[in-house]
């Protein structure tokens, strides 16, 4: 029994998956008209939290996905069905997972599936608290929101149903740690008062039909912002004209929308034809703003009618269009109707009849085809053909009566508030310099005493997640590399002067392909090499190896010589990190001034 094993093909899309308890327990007797009872039911939960949402670009709309099947095989397993598309208003992403958990939480005996086009999107938001077994392989597709909480089944022979049945009925060994989900719990608690501190309130001078449209549907100002602002001049030809929303007729009002919204519109440059008779007071009049908004909004108004003018047409000449059905394909495939099997083959023919057959049988599956733009466009149409005089005159207010438009300095951020809001969002203290550098010798000796496997070393003080609540608050288990800290204490301990400003090697190394700049470099190269050496051999003549053993006397140091000496000149660890000065001084050290290599004399 397939489920949904793929991500949206739309970016920035969030995919639900709803089941309730006659989901899993009883697939085969749940069809349409039970899933539109358990909708109606589900709406009574969230209603109050949607009811004066305004949407960036996609409504959440729930529809039924009854099992369909083949003679005794079923191909999908019953499920509530909503996709939304928030582009840049990641907003309207968490605000659905709000909802989703607080379904799960009040709905008994419901689990949900969240995908985005990033996958699972909440392990990515809890990656620092994760288990070290979950990776991607074992989490893909077995991720469930029930009870409010996260579970996850690492078993991957089990089928949806049986994982389904598994977390219902024993939720405990399925349940993530309490770290994931306080950090998801601290993503969330911000609803539902985030919905209110989302919104603002602006004033726009409109033409009328545009204000009273948008007086009785105020979620149409998100198509006709998002309209305009990613319209080209091409497309803005239609403004010329302005048909439908002529500027002759026009009256101040108070327009509310999100703040992505207002902040989208703020930063877009259209400011109308000249030629079509826009009229705006000077760029320092307290009116200007709205003026230009207003422009702005009703400009992505026309273009929307006249898309919806257009479509009609088309419909009109060539009926219904191939692009519904394949859209309606692109969403069984999401969903897992189709398994694994291949383009053109038997399996997947009979599946393609009886997805026809279920389209002609149910004619209104195919409004979910219709994109959300399109849907936009003919609400505005169709808004525009009833709206009459005396409605805006039902509406309209004296502007000396008008409330007083939001404060829109939150537009302006500068470096050290946004610094602030990453800190506070990223939970990043302030870090203290002289700490880590205390810290890094005995870091570079944990490490080097370190046995690393196959995956590499693993500071399991440092950086474990178990349930015990060891790990290092302040640095979350992480090892920050500061470079110049790690270049003094080499330094120290080779001892050694290099000649030469900062920047006189840069960009030379060993084996390297530098072309004509590192021809030019080469004498200098080798006089600086010869120096080095005849350094390291007055180093060895004045002193003998056991006093070279007493100069190490941090534990730091006698870990880097015990491993250097193991090593013998060679490669291994230390000497790949401290680089070819070592290994020269090792061969020195170990081979009398007569049997020096013939790469390594002068």
């Amino acid at each position: 029994m397939a489920m949904h094993s793929q991500r949206p093909q739309d970016e920035d899309t969030l995919e639900c998956f709803i089941y309730t308890k006659d989901c899993y327990t009883n697939p085969e007797s749940v069809d349409e008209s039970l899933l539109n009872q358990e909708i109606s039911k589900v709406m009574l939960i969230i209603g109050k939290y949607i009811q004066d949402y305004i949407w960036h670009k996609d409504s959440l709309v729930f529809h039924p996905s009854p099992c369909l099947s083949i003679g005794n095989e079923s191909s999908l397993l019953p499920h509530i069905y909503a996709s939304i598309r928030f582009d840049e208003d990641v907003g309207d992403e968490w605000f659905i997972v709000f909802l989703i958990f607080k379904l799960t939480e009040l709905y008994d005996g419901l689990i949900a599936r969240l995908v985005d086009t990033d996958g699972e999107f909440l392990l990515i938001e809890t990656a620092n608290y994760l288990p070290s077994w979950a990776e991607p392989e074992t989490c893909q597709d077995r991720v469930y929101i029930f009870n409010g909480k996260i579970h996850v089944i690492q078993d991957k022979k089990l089928s949806p149903l049986e994982q389904l049945k598994r977390i219902s009925e024993n939720s405990q060994n399925y349940i993530m740690p309490r770290d994931v989900q306080e950090c998801i719990s601290k993503r969330l608690n911000i609803y539902p008062n985030e919905i209110e501190r989302r919104k603002h309130k602006a004033r726009a001078f409109l033409p009328e039909k545009a204000a009273s449209i948008l007086a009785q549907e105020p979620g149409l100002i998100a198509p006709a912002i998002r309209t305009i602002v990613h319209s080209d001049p091409l497309e803005r030809k239609v403004c010329r004209a302005m048909k439908y929303f002529p500027p002759e007729q026009r009256a101040m009002v108070n327009v509310n929308m999100t703040k992505c919204l207002y902040a989208m519109s703020s930063h877009c440059r259209y400011t109308g034809d000249p030629r079509t008779g826009w009229n705006f007071p000077p760029a320092n009049s307290p009116k200007y703003n709205a003026h230009l908004l207003g422009i702005k909004i009703a400009c992505g108004m026309e273009l929307l009618v006249a898309r919806a003018n257009e479509q009609l047409r088309k419909r009109k000449d060539n009926g219904s269009t191939d692009e519904q059905w394949e859209s309606y394909l692109r969403r069984l495939e999401t969903a897992g109707y189709f398994k694994d099997t291949l383009v053109g083959s038997k399996e997947r023919e009979k599946l393609m009849i009886m997805a026809k057959d279920y389209l002609t049988q149910h004619p209104s599956a195919i409004a979910l085809t219709y994109s959300t733009d399109e849907n936009a466009a003919l609400r505005i149409l169709e808004a525009w053909k009833n709206v009459k005089t005396e409605d805006f005159e039902m509406h309209a207010q004296d502007e000396a009566s008008l409330s007083p438009p939001d404060d829109d300095s939150w537009l302006n951020v500068d470096a050290m508030q946004l610094e602030a809001m990453l800190g506070q969002h990223w939970n990043l203290g302030d870090k203290k310099p002289q700490q880590e550098t205390l810290n890094l010798k005995e870091k570079v000796k944990t490490f080097l005493n370190r046995t690393s496997d196959i995956d590499g070393v693993e500071f399991l003080g440092e950086q474990s997640r178990d349930y015990d609540g060891k790990q290092d608050v302040e640095d979350n288990g992480k090892i920050d590399f500061d470079p110049e800290v790690f270049d003094s204490t080499l330094r120290d301990i080779l001892d050694l002067v290099v000649p030469g400003g900062d920047g006189e090697f840069d960009g030379s190394s060993e084996g390297s392909l530098g072309g004509d700049e590192e021809d030019e470099r080469g004498g200098e190269m080798d006089k600086y090499m010869k120096l080095l050496d005849s350094q390291l051999e007055m180093e060895l003549a004045k002193d003998t190896a056991s006093s070279i053993s007493s100069r190490f006397k941090d534990s730091v140091e006698s870990n880097l010589m015990e491993s250097i000496e193991e090593e013998a000149g060679g490669a291994g660890p230390v000497g790949n990190i401290l680089g070819g000065p070592v290994r020269r001084l090792m061969h020195l050290q170990l081979q009398s001034p007569t049997t020096v290599p013939p790469d390594l004399q002068s």
